[in-house]
């Protein structure tokens, strides 16, 4: 016995055994000590444990005691004590029954631990975790937990601010499918088996659905959760709704492709610019020496020989001297007309119009300048009688479309304008049996200071199907072309008109 209670008072458990009635039989050194700091008595033989007991304990170890006789079974109970010093005390308390022969209540053992040090543990534990906990519930940030089948456990409230949704809304519910995007759901599934194979998922760009229907772009990184073993049981998602930064990215992506098209269409511009002037040096160069030698050599005849020549070759030479002048303004109107309307700087002049006429009028003009070289004839169907346009325009479009036809039909002998309504639109047809316009000079056809390969000896600025398009873009309307080398081209024009 002597050995057995060595052995007792040696261990850093509170051994005590006592009757049934709970009389002190046996106690170690270290129940001696226990009871020492929480009570100024002493325990001794004899003495009922209940005695030592505090008053708020005494009615609990009392129903233990009579538990132990009728349950026949050990009762664990968890103490809390202030001890004399102030500070608390836990302890866990085992009471063990001991029968006898005839199965009564012989002994209870009392073996008594203190867990004081796991208490503080563990409410620390407990305090971390309830910061955790408060941190993930109030984070500026998107915190979705998940387990291993996607649904969902954890929903932190930044989450119910970003999409609507409260956590009673998406709790036990598949993540793909009560808050993801349709367009991002199958992804996702990649995601979710990349995370529970241990793979590291980082700023993962997809789309989430708010409850009002809106569409959010939210950027995610996944971390799976493990168990003491290293088993992936769940996935925790950390993210920020991107949506303003994405729209503000496609925004600036947007003013740049824009400030691009704009660049490319002024260096495009520029570059024109460049190429219609090298052309209009070229082309002036050309058609104003020409004129210009005329004139000096009238004048200077005129200036040499004028005390020699009658009066029928003076007035021939100044006749000529005027006809290469008025060439020469028509020349430089041509190029300030193309200035003008290149620069948005012509408006429209409305007035009433008697078609018929202002059409025979033009032709008969058209075939005065060109002496009447070749002749033209001109066709009406269904037209109104009056039309409300800009004469001026108008006037321009039908005379170039006219002298160019006559200009480049050389050593034919008709041209062919042809006038038809519909309904509020008039079409006008000129073609001619000329030189025709290659295929490969058809789409520059209307550029200005350019002029075909074919047409060198024939004077011109190459600024009239220029100021002809302008100015039916300016009424509103169209102009095509149509032409086979060596067969002839037609011009049509389609315009709006007002009828009175």
């Amino acid at each position: 016995m002597d050995i057995l209670d060595s052995i007792l008072d040696n261990i850093d458990q509170s051994v005590i055994i006592t009757n049934r009635e709970g009389k002190l039989l046996f106690f170690n050194n270290e129940a001696a000590h226990t009871l020492s700091t929480l009570t100024d008595k002493t325990l001794k033989l004899g003495e009922n444990l209940l005695s030592y007991v505090s008053k708020d304990r005494k009615k609990i170890v009392n129903q233990i005691f009579n538990d132990l006789a009728t349950k026949k079974q050990s009762i664990k109970s968890w103490a809390e004590y202030t001890q004399l010093n102030g500070l608390t005390m836990h302890l866990e308390v085992n009471y063990i029954p001991v029968f006898g022969e005839q199965e009564d209540l012989s002994y209870i053992s009392v073996l008594a631990r203190d867990i004081t040090a796991a208490k503080i543990f563990e409410k620390k534990i407990r305090a971390q975790a309830a910061n955790v906990e408060n941190l993930i519930k109030k984070a500026n940030a998107l915190i979705i937990g998940t387990d291993s089948r996607g649904y969902i456990t954890n929903w932190n409230d930044h989450c119910s601010i970003i999409t609507g949704f409260e956590r009673n809304e998406v709790y036990a519910k598949r993540l793909t499918e009560v808050v993801l995007h349709e367009s991002s759901r199958h992804g996702f599934n990649d995601v979710i088996t990349r995370t529970l194979a241990m793979e590291p998922i980082s700023n993962y760009e997809t789309k989430m659905k708010t409850k009002n229907g809106r569409t959010l772009t939210c950027l995610l990184s996944a971390t799976p959760q493990l168990t003491t073993t290293g088993q992936a049981v769940g996935i925790t998602f950390v993210g920020q709704d991107i949506t303003e930064l994405v729209e503000y990215k496609r925004s600036l992506e947007d003013k740049i492709e824009e400030r691009t098209v704009e660049l490319r269409f002024a260096l495009q511009k520029e570059k024109e610019l460049v190429e219609m002037k090298s052309r209009f040096v070229s082309i002036a160069s050309h058609e104003f020496r020409t004129p210009l030698s005329s004139i000096q050599f009238a004048a200077n005849f005129l200036k040499q020989y004028s005390h020699r020549i009658d009066e029928p070759e003076r007035h021939q030479k100044l006749d000529n001297i005027v006809t290469q002048v008025e060439h020469m303004v028509s020349l430089l109107d041509d190029v300030l007309t193309y200035g003008k309307s290149d620069a948005g700087k012509i408006s429209l002049i409305l007035s009433t119009v008697n078609l018929a006429d202002f059409i025979n009028k033009i032709a008969e003009e058209a075939g005065y300048s060109t002496k009447n070289t070749h002749k033209i004839l001109v066709e009406f169907y269904d037209t109104p009688l009056d039309i409300e346009t800009d004469e001026k325009l108008l006037r321009s479009i039908i005379s170039n479309l006219l002298t160019n036809a006559i200009k480049f039909s050389p050593h034919r002998e008709r041209v062919y304008v042809s006038i038809t309504g519909m309904g509020n639109k008039l079409r006008i047809s000129v073609r001619d049996e000329g030189i025709g316009i290659p295929p490969e000079e058809m789409e520059k056809v209307f550029e200005p200071f350019l002029r075909g390969k074919g047409v060198s000896s024939i004077p011109g600025t190459g600024l009239g199907l220029s100021i002809t398009k302008k100015s039916v873009e300016l009424l509103g309307g169209s102009l095509k072309v149509e032409s086979e080398v060596q067969k002839g081209t037609t011009f049509t024009v389609v315009i709006p008109y007002k009828t009175l």
